[in-house]
């Protein structure tokens, strides 16, 4: 009841402010007036007569900011119908107001009057532009339920559709209604997203004063206000980036040869350095298990990416690496001694004792056998005597030793390694050697210690090769290589534990195909002397051998570490290599097998630099030098040659 008095307390104003004339002007100013209501407003104010369908019902809002003549009210009053779901049937004298699906039913003789609408209506003025260039601007951005008409004579713009879209529509009419001369140009997209083209123009910072970018995200257009210049930068700037996008093609690639995890990263690279804004469109993606490359790009580029995996997926070739660590080592050891003293109740006084050559001394001796043990007094010839008197109290003892030692080690090892280009392989030839790296024990009121235990480290001791090999462009093979050749020296050290004898090696080599090269070598010459004796006395002509002692060891030693790299490109070149030097192995082997007698044979073989070989050879100076000048493989520098000292 509230709002239908307001309804025709409005009208009554309305009513009183205009003449009886169709040119009246009117003021319109309707917020949720009663439907019913404002029918009879527009049935006195343009004399047509309306009966209304008892189901017409319903509230209205109308805003006019400026006054209307009875024409333009007519043209609201339709479109207020229309937003309520009703229609006008017209008549000869009488106007009917029925519903939309009745109008339906109606036969087509019938004259239908309808006008489009929405949730709204709402009427624009416009004064300073043309009314058709606002309505070619607006009409676009409208949606298909919405309804745009207009009075050309009242410059009046009549819009029908939801009130926030009216407010959009609205603000862009104030925009286009200025004084200044200022041009409007609606580019709609095809293929972009509207919002995406306006950050995009946003960002290039191009907008002059007094010119505007904004989107249609209804429409999904662009609406530009500015000079011809500004426009034409930004219609260029939208054609560039409009552009329908490319279909994609997906493509699995099956690897050979290639690793498909660093080939993918190998590809991705390529993609990203060509083109930095291709990556969104291309993807690779390795599939391990099948060894797979799985390629997803623009029909266009899924060829060339396809090729280039092929062509990096190839055969690679592969490289025997023959390698020899021939070892040659001679020690030697003279000892000879005299001990003397006399004897005086178990106890041994004056005389001459030495200890060289780590022989036991001779009051060492007598205290072993007074103790009741057999005294142990070295290896070589020894000699003793001893003579007490009847009371056993006192005597003389004397004691002689001589010993000459020599100690030869002949190694020829040739391990071989057949491995990829540009992959690292690894040869071991070793025992796993334990050694004592610690010892605890728990001691209580026992004077025994209580669970005692070792900590033990097992090392590797032998024959390691690691080499990695890559062939270039002119089949010189480059050689990245580590070795390690390690053996126990039967000897033992003060702190417990054998000794070990190791020699290592780590190189970068360029070699030709097929070529021996000498990676390393070792020349070692050694000699020391160990002398005891009596001052002034050792010096006697001939007796003086009774008041020295004297230990002599010498030692010579040369290692070579020799290779060959061999290229291999195919499969019957693997199995011939295989064949030879599994071969020539095998005839190596029995060729550093001693006879019987200690003898080695003679068996000239040409598949090693140093096979063929006579071991037995003497170790004196140009052995090894004038061996290796026999061979077809360079000969040793002078600084590794032996002398004849």
């Amino acid at each position: 009841m509230i709002k239908a008095s307001r309804a025709i307390l409005v009208a009554l104003a309305i009513f009183l402010s205009f003449t009886a004339t169709v040119r009246a002007q009117i003021s319109l100013d309707l917020r949720d007036a009663d439907l019913r209501s404002f029918v009879e407003i527009v049935a006195q104010s343009t004399g047509r007569n309306f009966t209304l369908d008892n189901r017409v019902d319903g509230t209205v809002t109308v805003i006019a900011p400026g006054t209307v003549n009875s024409a333009a009210l007519y043209e609201i009053f339709l479109n207020v119908l229309e937003l309520n779901r009703l229609t006008i049937i017209e008549g000869e004298q009488v106007d009917r107001i029925v519903p939309l699906d009745i109008a339906r039913e109606l036969p087509p003789s019938e004259r239908v009057r309808t006008a489009g609408g929405a949730f709204e209506t709402r009427v624009f003025v416009v004064r300073n532009i043309s009314l058709g260039e606002t309505v070619e601007v607006i009409r676009p951005l409208l949606p298909a339920e919405a309804v745009l008409s207009t009075v050309e004579q009242s410059g009046l713009i009549i819009l029908s559709d939801r009130r926030e879209n009216i407010d959009r529509i609205g603000t862009l009419i104030g925009q286009l209604d200025q004084p200044r001369r200022k041009t409007i140009e609606t580019i709609r997209l095809n293929y972009s997203n509207a919002q995406d083209i306006l950050s995009t123009i946003q960002a290039l910072e191009i907008v002059p004063p007094g010119g505007s970018v904004t989107a249609d995200f209804r429409s999904n257009a662009i609406v530009v206000s500015g000079n011809d210049e500004f426009r034409s930068r930004v219609r260029t700037v939208v054609n560039q980036l409009d552009t329908p996008q490319r279909s994609t093609s997906t493509s699995v690639v099956q690897l050979n040869y290639a690793d498909a995890l660093q080939l993918e990263g190998v590809i991705a690279r390529s993609v990203l350095a060509g083109d930095a804004n291709s990556t969104s469109e291309v993807t690779i993606v390795a599939e391990p298990q099948t060894n797979s490359i799985i390629v997803t790009a623009p029909s266009d580029r899924v060829d060339g990416i396809v090729n280039a995996i092929k062509r990096l997926d190839q055969r690679p070739s592969q490289v025997l690496v023959e390698a020899v660590i021939f070892e040659l080592s001679v020690q030697t050891l003279s000892d000879l001694s005299v001990q003397f003293g006399g004897l005086l109740n178990d106890a041994l006084f004056g005389g001459a004792e030495f200890s060289v050559g780590g022989r036991s001394t001779l009051t060492s001796m007598l205290n072993t056998a007074i103790s009741g043990s057999v005294p142990s007094p070295g290896s070589g010839l020894t000699a003793g005597s001893a003579s007490v008197n009847a009371a056993g109290d006192s005597g003389f003892i004397g004691f002689l030793s001589a010993l000459s030692q020599a100690n030869t080690t002949r190694l020829l090892a040739t391990p071989s390694i057949l491995t990829l280009n540009n992959t690292e392989a690894e040869i071991v030839v070793a025992q796993s050697v334990p050694f004592v790296t610690g010892s605890f024990a728990t001691v209580g009121d026992s004077p025994t210690p209580e669970r005692p235990f070792q900590t033990i480290e097992r090392q590797d001791v032998g024959l390691k090769l690691r080499v990695t090999p890559q062939i270039t462009g002119d089949n010189t093979v480059r050689m990245e290589i580590s070795q390690e050749a390690s053996s126990l020296t039967r000897r033992a050290s003060a702190a417990g534990g054998e000794i070990t004898s190791k020699r290592t090696l780590s190189t970068n080599v360029l070699v030709g195909n097929g070529q021996v090269i000498m990676l390393g070598g070792l020349l070692e010459n050694g000699a020391g002397s160990e002398n005891a004796g009596v001052p002034g006395l050792s010096r006697l002509p001939l007796l003086g051998a009774l008041f020295r002692g004297r230990a002599v060891t010498k030692n010579q030693r040369v290692l070579l570490l020799l290779l060959r790299p061999r290229v291999v490109t195919n499969d019957r070149e693997a199995t011939r290599l295989s064949r030879e030097v599994a071969r020539d192995a095998k005839r190596a082997t029995r060729a550093i097998q001693p006879d019987p007698d200690g003898q080695f044979p003679n068996q000239p073989l040409v598949a090693f630099p140093f096979d063929g070989a006579n071991l037995n050879q003497p170790f004196d100076a140009g052995f090894i030098d004038d061996y290796a000048r026999s061979r077809t493989f360079p000969p040793l520098p002078s600084r590794l040659q032996f002398n004849a000292q």
